[in-house]
């Protein structure tokens, strides 16, 4: 799949990225256009590409919740925040934008935060608005919202 944007980030093509966790069969970088008003949105992406959650095998399963366990757990502690919100779309109807299954990870403390997590598309496009199309996080921003998860996976045991 070289085509496929989270299959290049996986085969080594993460100069751009923020790294959170990776385990061998999936890895957890920051979102580089979206983030909270707490802060960085993850996304879980497996490894292998599938198209969808719903291609993922079962024997991964298990897997995936631990993942999803840990870094919610690592968010709420290094956002000092309560709500988390997981979600995924199944194809381009659901507003699936890259066709790699991934799972979104996003700290929730107040109503801006929901709405990016109900409407990502709408957020996107009035960030695009406002920011005239340099919707990006900032290196050090997206270095420094990264680094308080990191810092937290390392005290979560599953």
């Amino acid at each position: 799949m070289n085509e496929c944007k989270f299959c290049q980030i996986i085969n080594n093509n993460r100069n751009d990225e923020e790294v959170i966790f990776e385990t061998e069969n999936f890895i957890v970088l920051t979102d580089k256009y979206r983030r909270t008003s707490v802060g960085a949105i993850c996304l879980i992406i497996p490894k292998m590409h599938f198209k969808n959650i719903l291609e993922i095998p079962k024997e991964r399963g298990n897997e995936l919740l631990e993942v999803i366990e840990k870094i919610s757990e690592s968010m709420q502690k290094a956002y000092n925040c309560n709500g988390i919100r997981i979600w995924t779309a199944v194809n381009r109807e659901a507003g699936q934008s890259i066709l790699h299954s991934h799972i979104h990870v996003l700290p929730c403390k107040s109503i801006k935060d929901r709405f990016i997590a109900l409407f990502p598309g709408i957020y996107d496009f009035l960030r695009k608005i406002t920011t005239f199309g340099n919707n990006k996080s900032d290196k050090k921003t997206s270095f420094e919202l990264a680094e308080k998860i990191r810092r937290e996976i390392d005290n979560i045991n599953y």
